[in-house]
């Protein structure tokens, strides 16, 4: 197997490749938040407080905006801590 200078063999493809795994929509894309129910906002919580990114959640950028912007007035208000 002799190669030409500069030039690379082709790669094959990946046939041991992990397939993507399904994440779970809690949201549908045309649901809208409502900031005033906080134990629907607790489930974007973590047990220390932190808000669950939305690539792990599956809801659109605008409900995670919605969903942030909540929580922080639910921590403001002192109902969520």
């Amino acid at each position: 197997m002799t190669m030409e200078k500069g030039k690379r063999p082709a790669r094959r493809p990946r046939t041991d490749a992990v397939p993507t795994k399904k994440r779970s929509r809690l949201l549908e894309p045309t649901d809208v938040v409502d900031l005033d129910d906080i134990e629907f906002l607790k489930r974007f919580v973590t047990e220390f407080g932190k808000i669950i990114p939305a690539r792990v959640t599956g809801v659109t950028a605008e409900q995670q905006r919605q969903i942030r912007r909540g929580i922080c007035r639910a921590r403001n208000m002192g109902l969520l801590a």
